[in-house]
């Protein structure tokens, strides 16, 4: 186990893990500032009173991001038990904050899930990079049923390493704005492009990108999807920066114009 590793568990079994947390951003100023770039980003995405899904939480990085930008409420969706104390450690003393510790997929099912020694490669595919440390029988319900259960998200984020489409696919409405990974992978790129076509089929949208390890778009004009899927995966090989790999954000601009009038007050 690595020093950081030993601190973190020593923090959270101290009940110290957030002041903790706070001083080690303190002595890494480029980490400060990532994650208060996150938080702008979706103070610029979200409207006032906004409902989001964190769908995948992992350790809680979104969530709090999300929490701290202003977000009505967090539903947060893990079913790793790996990663739950340090989540909880994270997130728990938020009081619009809701944890449900399951998975969604396309149909209510219990499934399993394979735990990598990197927790964010933890994922409900046999098949997906990393060392499989662990394996658990998982329950996992559907978009529709969560939304049935806490309401329509504004924003759903979706980070479920190899899994969107089945989540995608427990859909059957549009919602305001939903983002999930996309890796540049010749088997990942197909897989993305199934995720858009399923995204499509709920209404027409826009697109744009985040990539890995940044708060900004990449594209300097959200693009229909139409457009989008005739382009994509276009020069970002070449073009993205850092790592192949980042979020698309596909915003229903009808849809958020209904939600805006459903929570604005009389």
């Amino acid at each position: 186990m690595s020093v950081r590793a030993a601190v973190k568990r020593l923090s959270i079994s101290a009940g110290v893990y957030r002041p903790v947390r706070w001083l080690f951003r303190l002595a890494n100023p480029h980490q400060l500032r990532a994650f208060h770039a996150e938080v702008d980003l979706y103070r610029a995405l979200l409207p006032p009173k906004a409902l989001c899904f964190d769908v995948g939480a992992n350790i809680g990085e979104k969530s709090e991001a999300l929490l701290c930008s202003g977000a009505a409420q967090v539903i947060a969706f893990e079913p790793n038990p790996l990663v739950l104390p340090e989540l909880l450690a994270r997130c728990s003393h938020w009081k619009n904050w809701i944890l449900v510790e399951g998975a969604l997929g396309s149909a209510a099912a219990v499934t399993t899930l394979y735990a990598r020694e990197s927790h964010g490669q933890s994922s409900l595919l046999k098949e997906w990079e990393g060392q499989t440390i662990a394996t658990y029988f998982v329950p996992v319900v559907t978009l529709d049923s969560a939304i049935e259960c806490f309401g329509v998200p504004f924003y759903c984020k979706i980070d479920v390493e190899g899994w969107e489409l089945e989540v995608l696919n427990g859909l059957t409405r549009a919602l305001p704005l939903v983002s999930f990974e996309f890796h540049l992978s010749d088997r990942d790129i197909a897989r993305t492009i199934s995720c858009l076509e399923r995204l499509g089929r709920l209404g027409p949208s826009r697109v744009n990108i985040v990539p890995a390890e940044s708060s900004g778009f990449h594209l300097k004009e959200w693009l229909p999807l139409e457009s989008f899927l005739g382009w994509f995966p276009g020069d970002l090989k070449s073009s993205l920066p850092g790592h192949a790999y980042g979020d698309i954000f596909v915003k229903n601009d009808l849809v958020v114009t209904d939600y805006d009038r459903a929570i604005s007050p009389s």
